[in-house]
Order: structure tokens, then sequence, then C-alpha cells
């Protein structure tokens, strides 16, 4: 983490900051937080990381666990259902309503996100491979021209990056996700909106179902991914 430039966002700059590394993996599941060890290597007071600590225990990226404090909260296996169940619907929801607002010129610009997205997973780099994955349905939703889409999906996204960046294997088990985006994408731009609904619905579903065979093989043995094992020393 970087150390923080003082000004009048300095509080929303600190709880972006740690928000960040533990969606990266920085902070794997059972790190513990301590307030400060955080303000010191953010250079800030101790005022601001104790404010964003508690709105990150709000929502569920931090936990309380007694004498040992704050620690980064597991991916709860059915937080991580419930998060997909919610995709799967809010998805559907956008790409019919995107595939009746979609236009040829749509058609490039998905094209080079999903080329970028595939360059990701031949790269073996999962921070670029979930930036563009969040790229792709943010221009779905953008395109669906409802703001409510929009931010309900920015507000869960974060949840959704850190379960694709504590995943131990190589991003090109995920290449598959990027074929489905593709035919999500042909079917929006070319306005066939019932199509582009149940795809974008089944991906979430197969989106899920893949993310949670590769954790639980990730872990193997030892019960716990790289990330979770680097965490624990």
């Amino acid at each position: 983490m970087h150390q923080i430039t003082p000004g009048p966002q300095i509080g929303q700059a600190v709880y972006e900051t740690i928000r960040e590394a533990i969606c990266d993996g920085l902070m794997p599941p059972d790190t513990r937080v301590i307030q400060d060890d955080l303000a010191q290597r953010l250079g800030v007071s101790r005022q601001p990381v104790h404010l964003a600590l508690q709105q990150l225990r709000r929502e569920g990226f931090l936990t309380e666990t007694g004498r040992r404090g704050l620690v980064v909260a597991p991916i709860d296996t059915e937080f991580a259902r419930e998060l997909y169940e919610f995709r799967a619907a809010l998805d559907r929801a956008a790409a019919i309503a995107a595939a009746r607002n979609a236009t040829r010129a749509d058609r490039a610009r998905g094209e080079q996100i999903i080329r970028t997205g595939r360059a990701a997973v031949a790269d073996g780099d999962l921070g670029a491979m979930a930036t563009a994955d969040y790229a792709f349905h943010g221009f779905i939703y953008q395109l669906s021209g409802n703001r409510l889409i929009e931010q309900a999906a920015r507000m869960n996204w974060h949840h959704v990056r850190r379960s694709i960046m504590l995943l131990a294997e190589r991003p090109t088990k995920l290449g598959p996700f990027w074929d489905e985006h593709d035919e999500i994408l042909q079917a929006v731009v070319s306005g066939d909106a019932a199509a582009a609904g149940q795809l974008a619905q089944g991906h979430a579903i197969d989106s899920c179902k893949v993310l949670a065979r590769l954790r639980d093989d990730a872990r193997g043995a030892g019960g716990k991914t790289p990330a979770e094992a680097d965490a624990a020393g």
C-alpha cells in the first residue's frame, strides 16, 4: 500500500486504499488488521483509518474475531452464492435493456474490451483480467441506460473482484469466460434481447460455479488457497 497525500478527501482515500488491498489479495482472508500499523504504512493519523475500518466491517470485508480483533473476512460460500444470484438477475436485466439500445458503433468497443480480457488471460495476469471483466460488464450496464443497474453493480463489484483475485490457479482456467462475453456481446449488438438476457444470466451462474470449483481446488489438502497460506505465515 502506498502512502496517502493529505487532503480534503483523505478519509475516502484511506478507505479505498485498504479496500483495494483486500480485493487485490494483498490482505488475504484472516489477515489481522491493526489500526496503528495501517496508519503508519499509509502515513496518516488513526482517525481516518478507524473510520475506514468500521465502514469495511459493515460492508463485509472485515470481521470481528474477539481477542484477535479485526481480520480480513473469508469469502463465505453462502455469500458468494447470493452475490452471483443477484448478479444473474441484474445482468439479465442489463443485457435485455442494452440489446434495445445498442448501435453498430458499440460492437467495436465491446470487441476491444474482449481482446483486452483475452490478452490478460494469455499473460496470466489476474488483476488485468478482473479489470477487463468489470470493463465488459460495465459496458453492458452503461448500454442498459438504467442508472440504478449501474449503481447496484458498482456497489457489489469489489466483492466480485475479490473472489477472482483469491484464485490460486492461473487465469488461463478462466478463458471460457471471454467466449461467453463474446456471445453476450453479439446478442446485444444484434438486438436479440431474449438471447442476450438468457446468455448474461447463464454466464453469471456459470461464473459462480467455476470460481467455487477453482477455489476449492486451490485450497487442496491444506485447506487454504496460496493467498490464505501466505497470510497465515
